[in-house]
């Protein structure tokens, strides 16, 4: 009698989740994300700090993401990325980035997207570091990557010029209301004028102190909002916040509704990401 006890009590905190060993842990509403600790990639040329992949498998995204750094005459060894294309935004530094027989050059805040399979390097052009953010859709794998001997015998896939988007403030312009301004830059929907071979959109904002987008959720869709500088508060209907600092991102799950606020005392800036992209019927507004 006494044994069957701690099993019933075993039992019924199984049921109610407490003792989950086996199962995946569920995604939070709003997650706050750190950069990975820094890996070397390609041989050491370049580090690598983790944002969305194998680093956080809580979070089921159809991307990956990382902040990639590259000192001053280093450069990526050419190499393709087979069935997948790559997002580079320039953080600081200039980055010389070979796109197949094409070579081009951004600076900070500028945009340019690789196509699949493109033979590819991305070199540290000027005299300070090149730092960037780099997005792979799908998500990045190992044997995606070729190089060496094998860059002959894949080839790319069906466009092989970049896409370029030279100033964040040339894209849409959504809103200056809140002191807020909202910019997309790539977006496969609303850009139908364009091939825009990815699934996701890409937006910029600028929050000025006491800036916020009110309440509002995004249907069926998820959002990644990166701050490249100053700080943003995510707050939530019930109560939830999370501050997210420069250099870190917050990761807002499908249909979930939020206010995003900047939290500095001066102008925050930061890119948005939502998979799949956005539309405005997508956005439902809550007061």
């Amino acid at each position: 009698m006494y044994r069957i006890v701690p099993l019933l009590f075993v039992c019924i905190l199984l049921s109610a989740g407490c003792l989950a060993a086996d199962e995946p842990r569920a995604e939070a509403a709003v997650s706050l994300i750190a950069p990975a600790a820094p890996i070397p990639i390609f041989d050491g040329r370049a580090t690598y700090f983790g944002i969305i992949g194998e680093e956080t498998p809580q979070i089921r995204a159809n991307y990956s993401m990382g902040c990639v750094s590259i000192a001053p005459g280093n450069a990526t060894p050419p190499h393709r990325l087979v069935g997948t294309t790559e997002l580079v935004y320039v953080l600081a530094g200039a980055a010389e980035v070979r796109c197949g027989n094409e070579t081009i050059t951004a600076g900070e805040g500028e945009t340019v997207l690789l196509p699949e399979g493109v033979l590819q390097s991305i070199a540290s052009a000027g005299d300070t570091e090149l730092r960037y953010i780099t997005v792979i859709q799908p998500p990045f794998t190992a044997g995606i990557e070729v190089s060496g001997d094998g860059l002959d015998v894949i080839s790319a896939g069906t466009g092989c010029a970049p896409l370029v988007v030279a100033d964040p403030r040339e894209g849409i312009e959504w809103s200056l209301e809140s002191g807020v301004a909202v910019y997309t830059l790539l977006n496969p929907v609303l850009m139908n004028e364009t091939v825009v071979p990815i699934g996701y959109s890409l937006a910029y904002a600028e929050l000025l102190p006491g800036g916020y987008l009110g309440y509002d959720g995004i249907n069926g869709s998820s959002d990644l909002l990166y701050v490249i500088e100053g700080e943003i508060e995510v707050v939530t209907p019930d109560g939830e916040s999370i501050r997210v600092p420069a250099g870190s991102a917050a990761y807002v799950l499908p249909d979930q509704v939020k206010e995003t606020r900047n939290g500095a005392d001066s102008t925050t800036r930061l890119l948005s990401f939502i998979d799949p992209a956005w539309t405005p019927e997508k956005t439902v507004l809550f007061e």
